[in-house]
């Protein structure tokens, strides 16, 4: 129940605000609180932005992960607290999840 009031509150967030968070992926990134978890070059309570470059150098494989056509290439205990966020982001219109996606891989 948690999850769909979430969702909803956020696709009527879009909605007001022209359905877009200006693809500004470092926007995006602090919006959604990412960086609680996911730290630049270290694995604190989730994996590093680093190891997610290595794993999706290719903003494809990265995307279709956002959009949920893809499993997770990376396996990782903490997998159940990502599906919410992963959730958030796939509401996301498509032009964002691009935006987030080059930011991330811009921590090569």
């Amino acid at each position: 129940m948690r999850l769909i009031l979430s969702s909803l509150v956020l696709v009527i967030v879009l909605a007001a605000g022209g359905g877009s968070w200006a693809s500004d992926g470092a926007e995006i990134f602090a919006t959604l609180k990412c960086g609680m978890c996911h730290k630049p070059d270290k694995k604190t309570a989730a994996i590093s932005l680093a190891e997610i470059v290595q794993t999706y150098s290719d903003k494809a494989k990265l995307v279709s992960f956002f959009k949920g056509e893809k499993k997770p290439l990376i396996e990782s205990e903490k997998w159940g607290m990502m599906r919410a966020q992963l959730e958030k982001i796939k509401a996301l219109p498509d032009g964002d999840k691009e935006a987030l996606a080059d930011y991330l891989l811009s921590f090569k």
